[in-house]
C-alpha cells in the first residue's frame, strides 16, 4: 500500500474515533439524568437529545458540502479525500436525531409518531431528509462507486443537496409549530444558502488566475 494512502486510513480512523465522541458523550450525559429514560418519558432528556443529535448532524453535513468549495479555493485533494467520511457521519447524526424522536420521545409506538406527524407538518421533512441520506450512505464505499459507475454515483449523491434542503424546512417548520422565533432557521438556513452559492461560483478558475497573477508579479523583469 503506497505511504500516501496508508497516512490517510490513519487519518481517516482517528478521525471517525473523534466524530463518535459526542454521541458517547450524549448517551453519557443522558444515562446521568435518567438511567430509565429509555422506557419512562423525561423531557428534559427528550429535548437534549433532539437538540444535540440535530445540531452535530447539521454540522458535519455542512462541512461535508464545505469540502468541495474548499478544494476548489485551495487546491487541497485532503477535503475532498474525507468527504465520504464526513458525509457518513452527517447520516450517522440524522439517524440518532431520528431514532432519538422515535425511541425517547414517541417509545417506539408508530400510533404516536403517526399522530404526531399529522399534527405538526415540521416531522415529515426531516423524516425526508433521513431517507435521502440513506442510498448516500448505502453506496459510500469504493466498491459501491465501481457497481454504480461512476457518473451515476456523482448524479445520485446530488441528493444531498435535497436532503441538506429538507433538513432546513424541518428546522423552519419547527419553529412555526413551537410558535418560536427564526433564530435556529437563521444558524441553518444562512449556512446552506452560502454553501451553495459557493458552487456556484467559479472558485477554481479564480484561484488558477490569482495564481498567474502572483508568478507574474513574483517573476523578474526582462
Amino acid at each position: 500500500m503506497p505511504k500516501r494512502a496508508l497516512v490517510l486510513k490513519l487519518v481517516k480512523a482517528a478521525f471517525c474515533v473523534w466524530f463518535c465522541a459526542p454521541a458517547v458523550s450524549l448517551l453519557y450525559v443522558l444515562e446521568h439524568m435518567n438511567r430509565h429514560f429509555i422506557v419512562a418519558y423525561d423531557y428534559r432528556v427528550f429535548a437534549l437529545a433532539i437538540a444535540d443529535t440535530g445540531a452535530w448532524a447539521f454540522i458535519f453535513l455542512f462541512v461535508t458540502l464545505a469540502c468541495t468549495p474548499i478544494q476548489r479555493i485551495t487546491g487541497w485533494r485532503f477535503p475532498v479525500e474525507l468527504r465520504r467520511t464526513l458525509g457518513l457521519f452527517a447520516f450517522f447524526y440524522a439517524l440518532l436525531h431520528l431514532l432519538a424522536y422515535f425511541v425517547i420521545g414517541q417509545k417506539l409506538r408508530l400510533d404516536y409518531t403517526w399522530a404526531d406527524a399529522l399534527l405538526r407538518k415540521s416531522r415529515l421533512p426531516g423524516w425526508a431528509a433521513v431517507l435521502l441520506l440513506v442510498p448516500l450512505a448505502a453506496t459510500s464505499t469504493d466498491g459501491m462507486i465501481r457497481r454504480v459507475g461512476a457518473k451515476r454515483w456523482k448524479n445520485l449523491h446530488r441528493l444531498v443537496y435535497l436532503a441538506a434542503a429538507s433538513a432546513v424546512v424541518h428546522v423552519a417548520w419547527t419553529d412555526v409549530d413551537n410558535h418560536r422565533d427564526f433564530h435556529r432557521t437563521q444558524n441553518v438556513a444562512w449556512p446552506f444558502v452560502i454553501l451553495m452559492a459557493l458552487r456556484l461560483l467559479p472558485l477554481s478558475s479564480w484561484r488558477q488566475k490569482l495564481r498567474t497573477s502572483i508568478a507574474t508579479r513574483a517573476s523578474p523583469d526582462r
